[in-house]
């Protein structure tokens, strides 16, 4: 491995009583714990089908004034996930379990470091399909970051797309630290992103939980915004409408990142969040889409933010971030 990777915590795939989150392997019904291998296990990037890396930092949240917990979110996340169960296609040592991002001093340190692993991890392991879990969504900046760079060392005129799934379009403007709300402004200010506004969609945003000056900010950037009111009826009209919207920026773009934040599903699917919502985007809509996000012809990538453990009731929200990676990963529904 390289000495960029000297920043994730391997330690943080132990679970409380010291053992690995393996569980017990039935050959008639395989999880996807049982497919797990750790980067201290000697992956073999000719076998890895997926890769889940955790950023366990919620000092965005924190200075946002959001619910502190989030830190705990890729633990929880991991436990569900691997309980899930493993299609034929996923053999043994095909999910890398790459551990927690050590988070630097300071935020937009940290936000830096994601961007770097991302890279390094994707060279090493081309075939592999990327999901980051947070933590709070100013990680987001990394995570993006991180493909808008392994995209230019690969193609350097390729264009970039992201899709984010969101009660709250965080596109805060701040002075001193980045935190949870400022993830978007960043990406579509800075260069280094490579992110135009029109190759950004928020779908999901709420009128009452958006300033009329972000949500102008997004209008003058060009960006594409979908409000949870105009959403369809149903589910599946809703899942139908989302995959649409992922398979046009697949046409025109070379890699897309779909970031969710937990917080854009209600409160009663999803409690377990930094900002809960009493309405928000159907769970299924989103399953559906992230089913479909992995065959889109295009590089893609996954991030889930803002899981708070402490908060859940009976892992619900848990179970649904591992739920939506699932799909991603197996291109089931």
């Amino acid at each position: 491995m390289t000495d960029t990777l000297r920043f994730i915590r391997t330690d943080a795939l132990l679970q409380p009583g010291g053992t690995k989150p393996h569980g017990k392997i039935r050959r008639d019904d395989p999880r996807m714990a049982s497919r797990m291998i750790g980067l201290d296990g000697a992956p073999n990037p000719n076998l890895v089908r997926a890769i889940l890396l955790g950023v366990a930092d919620d000092r965005g949240v924190k200075l946002n004034g959001g619910r502190h917990g989030a830190a705990e979110g890729p633990a929880k996340f991991r436990d569900y996930f691997g309980r899930l169960p493993a299609p034929p296609e996923f053999g043994p040592d095909s999910v890398l379990s790459a551990g927690d991002l050590v988070g630097a001093e300071h935020t937009a340190e940290t936000h830096a470091r994601l961007a770097e692993i991302i890279v390094v991890l994707r060279n090493r392991f081309p075939l592999a399909r990327v999901v980051v879990v947070g933590g709070g969504h100013d990680h987001a900046y990394g995570e993006v970051l991180g493909l808008a760079r392994w995209l230019t060392q690969t193609r350097a005129d390729a264009r970039l797309a992201v899709l984010n799934v969101d009660a709250h379009a965080d596109v805060r403007p701040h002075t001193g630290e980045p935190h949870s709300g400022t993830p978007f402004r960043r990406l579509l200010l800075e260069p280094a992103a490579r992110l135009d506004g029109s190759s950004f969609v928020e779908w999901g945003l709420q009128r009452a939980s958006n300033a009329l000056a972000h949500l102008q900010f997004l209008e003058a950037q060009g960006a594409r915004t979908v409000f949870w009111e105009d959403l369809p009826d149903t589910d599946a009209y809703a899942g139908a409408a989302l995959t649409e919207i992922l398979r046009d920026l697949a046409a025109r773009h070379a890699a897309l990142s779909m970031s969710v934040d937990l917080d854009a599903f209600p409160q009663s699917c999803a409690p377990g969040v930094s900002a809960p919502a009493v309405v928000g985007v159907p769970p299924a809509a989103v399953v559906r889409a992230a089913a479909r996000l992995g065959a889109l012809p295009c590089v893609t990538q996954l991030g889930l933010y803002e899981l708070n453990p402490r908060f859940d009731v009976d892992g619900a929200t848990a179970r649904l971030a591992a739920r939506i990676a699932w799909s991603y990963l197996t291109g089931l529904a």
